[in-house]
């Protein structure tokens, strides 16, 4: 059976090499603009060759570099939108990726490392509350019941729309933990967000 860490790894190729054909479209259509400011400007020192003498060369070189500048900030703002669209797109296609492993042994393996991770992060707070959705209900009472005895325990249900995992909160309202699918991913969407930001990088310079 694929590991979620290769299937995560084998579906971060495949954007990988989708965001290098993006790249190297951009790169094409930055040169092409560049080619098209060039050709502009050569056709503005046209125009204004009948006063060249009067403003002389470097006035005229200075307007081309300037227009062929102006079309290089813009063709860079445009890559800047592109890339946090395709970031955000990323985002979107692993949290889509993860409702597959809900409800699989990957995934109740998942919810028990987080109910032994309570103690380390609530201490000596045994009265607490830990929201679930209503599918993975009965599997987290009967762990929670085996890894937590010393607990006074809660349970309710978790936002309606979260894909899954569970949070467990102290009757107080002081200590939140947040072990939902959609924070593991957010969380680890930073680190894949920064490798994936590197990789664009290099692609389109």
């Amino acid at each position: 059976m694929i590991s979620v860490e290769e299937k995560l790894g084998v579906f971060t190729q495949y954007l990988l090499r989708k965001q290098r054909e993006w790249g190297k479209q951009t790169i094409n259509t930055a040169k092409d603009k560049k080619l098209e400011m060039v050709k502009a400007s050569g056709e503005k020192i046209k125009e204004e060759k009948r006063s060249i003498e009067e403003r002389g060369y470097h006035v005229i070189f200075r307007d081309k570099n300037k227009i062929i500048a102006q079309g290089k900030n813009t063709a860079k703002t445009e890559l800047l939108e592109e890339k946090s669209r395709i970031l955000e797109d990323f985002k979107q296609a692993v949290l889509d990726e993860a409702r597959n492993y809900v409800g699989t042994e990957i995934y109740r393996g998942y919810l028990v490392k987080c109910l032994e991770k309570v103690p380390n992060i609530l201490r000596d707070r045994k009265d607490i509350i830990i929201f679930v959705n209503d599918p993975d209900s009965a599997f987290v009472k009967q762990n929670a019941s085996r890894v937590l005895p010393d607990y006074t325990i809660t349970f309710d249900a978790l936002p309606a729309g979260t894909i899954g995992g569970i949070v467990v909160r102290d009757t107080d309202n002081r200590i939140n933990c947040d072990f939902t699918v959609e924070n593991l991913v957010r969380t680890n969407y930073k680190l894949i967000g920064m490798r994936l930001n590197e990789v664009m990088e290099k692609q389109v310079g």
